[in-house]
C-alpha cells in the first residue's frame, strides 16, 4: 500500500513524503556502512528508510541522506513527533500487508 504524499503534524509542520525506491535503498545501505555488520542492521535500515521518505519539510526540499550523519541530522530535524508520525504510517502499512496475507491463507 502506498504511503501518503503529505502529512501534517500536530505542531503544524507539513512533511511531503516519497517512496524510497530500490536505488535509494542501496544508497541507505551504503550510508549505513559498519552498522550493516551488527545485529541491529535491520532495525537501523528500517528506521533510516522511514526517515528518508521525507522529501520536504514545510515545502522546503530535503536532500536524500547519503551518509549516517545525514540520516541522523534528518531524524533530529523531524524530532520525536515527526518520527512517531512516520512510524504510525509504516505500522498501518505493515498491518494492511499482514491482513492481506492472512486473508490469502
Amino acid at each position: 500500500m502506498p504511503i501518503p504524499t503529505e502529512i501534517t503534524l500536530e505542531d503544524g509542520r507539513k512533511f511531503t513524503l516519497k517512496e524510497v525506491d530500490p536505488g535509494d535503498m542501496l544508497d541507505l545501505i551504503e550510508a549505513a556502512g559498519s552498522a550493516m555488520s551488527g545485529g541491529s542492521a535491520g532495525a537501523w535500515l528500517g528506521y533510516a528508510q522511514q526517515i528518508a521518505t521525507v522529501s520536504e519539510i514545510d515545502d522546503v526540499p530535503v536532500p536524500f541522506p547519503k551518509t549516517k550523519e545525514e540520516v541522523k541530522a534528518l531524524a533530529r530535524r523531524l524530532g520525536n513527533s515527526g518520527v512517531v508520525a512516520l512510524q504510525k504510517i509504516f505500522m498501518a502499512d505493515q498491518e494492511t500487508v499482514s491482513g492481506v496475507e492472512a486473508a490469502k491463507n
